[in-house]
């Protein structure tokens, strides 16, 4: 059995790899299209991959085995684990001075839409590349939508069985079936995106920085064809379409799928509620913190607010250095880089529902203490929820936190100091991009790290993506077992 699911995890692996190939021949159809120059490596990359991917397909035919947890596990860490090295490939031929991590960092950073960069002087850089980094963020994103409202809480990952949509006995699901679910992802991600890139044209930004802009807004990703990131173009109106799009991509999609594709009003979400009040509370605490009101303006309250919303959906995006904010800000800037959006959201981070989790635990706890007779249920919203899933959820905050301060210590002993170490690990975990510091910092790239920094940082990311649970997995002998 487990040689069946091996091999047709690799099937898996290679049909979503063929698939990457042929989205390679857009940025090459482009550069002939439109006559930019480097579209080539993006034609040889393609084939080669595609043709590597045909071969593995063939060599891997045969029955389907039933789906089964272990068999989850193997396929979204197969996918996540190699799918990186495959989009890669455009920058090693695009890029030779990029070294073989280097391009493996920039793809992962893509596909798990941490926003995390290697590459400056972004406005001198082949369109294909930038049109690929975009185009990698974009499909990314859609993958994490389906793996945070399908497969994950499928295998019970972190308390995200919550958030189960594909059975049918459930009265509050917004559709019945996955596949139905599936479609709906796919049409309102394709929607906002389009919003979105007429939204940017609007407000004055040139077509293409548009395109790419928007993808990797509703993917919550971070990847500019800026150095600067959104900042590059001091517009109030711009800066308000990016925070309006990032905070759709933040929130769940169910929600979405629920108000346009039945018929009853979605039930109010806690973590809908608590994203949004975060957004609004912090905002206020760093305008007042920060701003003088001989320099109050609209544009300067609007970067406030901007900054935020990029670093609570885990976006990423930069309209200048926070860290150059007066008293608390910088400190919340760090702490929010940990919250990330919604459950169900393209958003990375240990998402806001565990943290409504553990306000309910503490509350619960503090009941006990007083009552210590009494019987308290646990409540998500006004819905009763299992023991487990309470446990999950903070099984997985702990364990999150572990990794902190694991590949914190890992990249201290390589010679980083702490606020790097600290914020990049962080960063990377919560899948945010920027970190904090002169080195990675909003107005740094992580360019001048150690090839063996970088790839430490590459596994970070793919680990905060999964989950950790997902990839903790892997090593319990228990999974192997038939």
């Amino acid at each position: 059995m487990l040689s069946k699911e091996l091999r047709s995890a690799s099937q898996i692996v290679a049909l979503v790899g063929l698939f990457f190939s042929t989205l390679m021949f857009i940025p090459w159809l482009a550069s002939v299209a439109v006559g930019w120059k480097g579209g080539d490596p993006f034609l040889w990359s393609g084939l080669t991959a595609g043709f590597g991917c045909i071969l593995i397909l063939l060599a891997t035919r045969g029955e389907t085995p039933k789906i089964s947890a272990r068999f989850g596990i193997l396929v979204v860490n197969f996918l996540w684990w190699i799918v990186p090295l495959i989009c890669a490939f455009p920058f090693i031929l695009a890029l030779p001075e990029l070294t073989i991590v280097d391009a493996i960092f920039e793809s992962t950073s893509g596909l798990t839409t941490t926003g995390a960069t290697v590459l400056s002087d972004l406005i001198n850089q082949p369109r294909p590349i930038l049109l690929w980094r975009s185009l990698m963020q974009w499909i990314g994103g859609l993958g994490i939508l389906s793996l945070g409202l399908i497969l994950l809480p499928f295998l019970r990952v972190g308390g995200m069985q919550l958030f189960r949509m594909e059975s049918s006995d459930r009265a509050d699901k917004p559709l019945p079936r996955l596949i139905e679910i599936s479609k709906s992802i796919i049409l309102i991600y394709l929607v906002l995106s389009g919003l979105c890139a007429f939204s940017y044209i609007a407000v004055g930004v040139a077509p293409f920085d548009s395109i790419a802009h928007a993808m990797t807004t509703v993917a919550t990703g971070g990847f500019s064809t800026h150095d600067e990131s959104i900042g590059y173009y001091q517009s109030s109106k711009v800066l308000w379409v990016s925070i309006i799009f990032m905070i759709f991509g933040g929130l769940p999609f169910s929600f979405f799928i629920a108000i346009f594709f039945t018929r009853n009003i979605p039930k109010a979400d806690p973590q809908i509620i608590f994203f949004l009040s975060l957004i609004l509370l912090a905002s206020i605490t760093v305008i007042l913190v920060d701003i003088t009101f001989i320099d109050l303006s609209f544009f300067k309250i609007t970067q406030y607010i901007f900054n935020i919303v990029a670093i609570i959906t885990t976006t990423g995006y930069a309209s200048g250095d926070f860290m150059s904010y007066s008293g608390i800000g910088p400190v919340l800037f760090f702490f929010l880089i940990f919250v990330g959006g919604c459950a169900g959201s393209t958003s990375g981070g240990i998402k806001i529902y565990r943290f409504v989790i553990l306000a309910q635990l503490i509350k619960s706890s503090l009941n006990e203490l007083i009552y210590s007779r009494g019987v308290f249920l646990m409540r998500y919203g006004k819905q009763v929820v299992d023991q487990t899933v309470f446990r999950s959820a903070m099984i997985m905050i702990t364990t999150f936190l572990s990794f902190l301060a694991l590949f914190t210590i890992i990249l201290g002993a390589m010679g980083l100091d702490f606020i790097t170490a600290l914020s990049g690990a962080a960063s990377a975990l919560a899948n945010v991009g920027p970190g904090i510091g002169e080195i990675i910092g909003p107005s740094g790239n992580y360019s001048t790290l150690e090839d063996s920094e970088k790839f430490v940082l590459i596994i970070a990311m793919i680990l905060g993506r999964l989950e950790l649970l997902v990839v903790m997995a892997l090593f319990m002998p228990i999974l192997w077992r038939d």
